[in-house]
């Protein structure tokens, strides 16, 4: 399934956790979110997968737009995983760990 971010803002208390946020991953492709604590990564995937509403943009999956789809029927889901689950490892076997 193919997904498109395009223009994903939110805000929180006056903070804003994303700005105009836009990506596209093809059908078939990996991709990853690398960032630092509270850049704004789980915030967008709770949007992607339904859980949260942004503010503005809208989220595609294979051209269907799923922006305001409930949760239940978009048919997708994210599993955490943290860092120091693999303290030992270095930040590429960390990164590459799940995809073994």
């Amino acid at each position: 399934m193919g997904i498109v971010v395009d223009g994903i803002s939110k805000s929180n208390q006056g903070h804003s956790l994303l700005t105009d946020v836009s990506f596209e991953v093809a059908d078939g492709d990996f991709a990853t979110l690398l960032g630092a604590t509270g850049s704004g990564k789980t915030t967008l995937l709770r949007i992607i997968a339904g859980i949260e509403r942004p503010d503005s943009g809208r989220v595609f999956f294979d051209d269907v737009d799923v922006t305001n789809m409930a949760v239940q029927k978009r048919e997708v889901a994210f599993v955490y995983q943290q860092f120091v689950n693999y303290p030992s490892l270095t930040v590429f076997e960390n990164i590459a760990s799940p995809l073994r």
